[in-house]
């Protein structure tokens, strides 16, 4: 098998905004090539989803849509001046963001798809006040039909002209512009109908899939969609996905979440029922870290975050080397990237390359973080959150599942085997002594390393354990908590905040230049 074999997709979903709001006003067409297209070209990306948020006001020239900030009679905030500017330039000029990034994208061999949030809300946010936290995505058919609106004012599916709404959106897409293909977004956000209207308005939303993948068919054009890891709340959201597949409405499916990372989320299932339809799956991580807890460092905006040690900024090389390796040890057929326009710090561009190609996964540094918050829970917005991996009071032993991807057998019998490094944010522990760490049994030995925070309320303890690359396997692994000393009347529980498996390989060798310290634990390799 050549490297051209096993190449894997590589999705780049550019949320529409920050690539124009960061550059000052106005942006020429190579401005807004250089701001898109141009970390991605010449690298492994092969398709670039251009995002339209709601599409209430829109980042293109529509013929019934407002352009974003146009119902504003005063813009008093800079990064919506540059937007509304920008897009007052190209138009002069006779073009817009879409038009530039569809035509570049076939310049240079991307595949190019209009993505579409099918029910953002962001244009209900409200300030304390009643003002409005985005007024430059109002638009007119909003206040018009008020009707076809949920309570919050996001769109009502159970509502026919709901689904015409979008068919005209869908169609002016299909006919003024050059893309590849259409995605809808399905993670941004529920709820599609009223609670407990579920059931009722499914073979609505059904039916409307079904018109738009007959529209794409008869444009040539694909029909993607974007869910969230777990099916079954996409099922009782009133989305019929299994049947979506089943039917062959869509051509190709990405995962996400709906507000925060989700490393660890399995897609097996999707890619079970999709691939029987010939529809490929590329499971997401997503380009802001804010889904855990402070830790001391970054999280304030005052500099670039250092990725999951902080719980802030873009994720790191080897986070991203992880969340890939396994959903590729599971089928997936590539990975998407997910609002890492408006990422908080700068990235390692290498992932534009390295994360297409399984093998080169192999033997790389890696982050492997466990998911112990619940599915798809915005916790970064909740003043209280109990963690799935937690010793209750009167609880002696608790464990929870870490899957890895690597081969670690095969890396020990070839002398490679990964230094690691366990790193646990612990809630409710008196003394660290109080509790055995282990994975698969064999227990941990701490590395001298604590820090003590104070966090959402309490003051948690963060500690690192060195764990020996022989306790380690491919696959699921298990971490286990082990109470050694009672804290009588204590009843709050041991939670376990944060989790985060960090491997590092040793390096090879080069001329003139050993390397015979671990970075992660200073240890002689």
């Amino acid at each position: 098998m050549n490297s051209r074999d096993r190449k894997k997709h590589l999705i780049y979903n550019d949320d529409g905004w920050s690539s124009y709001m960061r550059y000052p006003a106005p942006m020429w067409p190579e401005d807004v090539v250089a701001a898109t297209i141009g970390p991605v070209r010449g690298t492994a990306v092969s398709h670039y989803q251009f995002c339209s948020l709601g599409g209430h006001a829109v980042n293109y020239n529509s013929a019934f849509l407002p352009r974003v900030g146009e119902m504003m009679p005063a813009v008093d905030t800079l990064h919506v001046w540059r937007m509304r500017e920008t897009l007052r330039h190209l138009d002069r000029l006779g073009t817009d963001p879409l038009r530039i990034v569809s035509e570049a994208c076939r310049q240079h061999g991307i595949v190019c798809q209009f993505s579409l949030r099918m029910n953002d809300r962001h244009h209900t946010y409200k300030h304390a006040d009643g003002s409005w936290y985005f007024p430059e995505l109002l638009s007119p058919w909003l206040d018009e039909h008020p009707e076809l609106l949920l309570p919050d004012r996001a769109l009502d599916y159970a509502k026919p002209g709901v689904a015409d709404y979008r068919r005209r959106q869908i169609r002016e897409i299909l006919d003024r512009y050059a893309v590849d293909g259409i995605d809808l977004d399905f993670t941004r956000f529920k709820l599609w109908f009223r609670r407990g209207e579920e059931t009722a308005g499914a073979p609505l939303m059904t039916a409307l899939v079904r018109e738009l993948r007959t529209m794409t068919r008869r444009a040539g054009k694909t029909l993607s969609a974007r869910f969230e890891y777990d099916p079954q709340s996409c099922l009782a959201s009133g989305l019929e996905v299994e049947a979506w597949l089943a039917d062959g409405l869509l051509d190709q499916v990405t995962l996400g979440g709906v507000g925060d990372h989700t490393p660890d989320a399995p897609a097996d299932w999707w890619i079970e029922r999709a691939h029987r339809a010939g529809c490929i799956v590329c499971p997401s991580m997503e380009g802001q870290l804010h889904w855990v807890p402070g830790c001391g460092g970054g999280g304030t905006g005052t500099h670039a975050g250092n990725g999951v040690h902080d719980g802030f900024g873009p994720p790191s090389l080897a986070y991203m080397r992880a969340v890939a390796a396994n959903h590729y040890r599971s089928g997936a057929d590539g990975i998407s990237l997910f609002n890492f326009t408006c990422a908080d710090g700068p990235f390692d561009r290498a992932a534009f390359t390295e994360l297409a190609d399984p093998e080169a996964l192999a033997g790389k540094d890696k982050q492997y973080v466990v998911a112990v918050w619940l599915p798809d829970a915005q916790i970064y917005y909740q003043a209280k959150w109990q963690s799935r991996f937690a010793l209750a009071p009167d609880a002696v032993e608790a464990s929870y599942p870490l899957r890895i991807a690597d081969d670690i057998e095969g890396d020990r019998q070839r002398g490679r085997a990964p230094a690691a490094v366990l790193t646990l944010d612990l809630k409710g522990v008196n003394r660290l002594s109080d509790l055995k760490v282990s994975i698969n049994g064999a227990p941990l030995a701490w590395t001298g390393y604590q820090y003590n925070h104070y966090d959402h309320g309490c003051w948690n303890d963060i500690v690192r354990f060195t764990v020996p690359a022989s306790c380690l396997r491919t696959g699921e692994n298990r971490i286990g908590l082990r109470r050694c000393a009672p804290t009588p009347g204590f009843a709050g529980a041991v939670e376990v905040r944060k989790c985060v498996l960090d491997l590092a390989y040793p390096s090879g060798f080069a001329p003139g230049r050993v390397e015979t310290e671990s970075p992660l634990t200073g240890d002689k390799l």
